[in-house]
């Protein structure tokens, strides 16, 4: 991990103080993951303040079971992303759950972040894009935003779906073909693959 001036972060430092019990470091954590954690479930949820109520569930989570993680068995990023994804299945499940959160309009929901779809410049393009992730069925749009957005190893998106590597492959896969051919449907200029950043094999 590297701050905003491209220096290297002590990450693993900030996580044995944070399990000491040190302050500072839980918030220089959460300082340098919050972002990744909120716009994960702002994609899911569909709403900026139940997000951010989610992304604070999170992390509660997190610090009451901080004692127990251990990197060798991925990285404190998709520890982060599993319990993340565990908040949010709750949340469906939940009889609090409203559909009318649900049927929201995609829009009076727009906020793609510009670097997700890098080299799109038009606004009706990000629209045509963000409906078509959109319509994904919910596994396939969340292996792709974690493989693509957050550039996770197969590995990673298979330990935080709690799914075997191989499908989670699949639906990488399926979830890409599915959306060219959507994006060929509703605009015919339409980017055929609108990830530009490398990602970890």
């Amino acid at each position: 991990m590297k701050d905003w001036r491209g220096n290297e972060i002590s990450e693993d430092k900030w996580i044995v103080e944070a399990q000491q019990g040190n302050e500072a470091a839980v918030e220089l954590l959460i300082r340098h993951t919050y972002s990744d954690v909120y716009r994960f479930i702002r994609w899911k949820i569909h709403n900026d303040e139940l997000a951010w109520d989610l992304a604070q569930t999170v992390y509660e989570k997190a610090w009451a079971k901080l004692d127990r993680y251990q990197n060798e068995h991925g990285s404190f990023r998709s520890w982060l992303m599993a319990i993340a994804q565990n908040v949010c299945i709750d949340y469906f499940r939940s009889k609090s759950t409203r559909q009318a959160e649900l049927n929201q309009s995609i829009s009076d929901e727009i906020t793609v972040d510009e670097d997700f779809l890098e080299g799109i410049l038009l606004r009706e393009e990000v629209k045509t894009v963000y409906a078509a992730i959109c319509s994904l069925p919910d596994d396939q749009r969340d292996a792709l935003l974690l493989r693509y957005k957050y550039e996770f190893t197969f590995t990673e998106i298979a330990a935080i779906t709690h799914e075997p590597e191989s499908t989670v492959k699949s639906r990488v896969s399926r979830s890409l073909l599915k959306l060219r051919e959507l994006l060929k449907q509703t605009k015919p200029n339409a980017l055929s693959h609108p990830f530009k950043k490398g990602v970890k094999k």
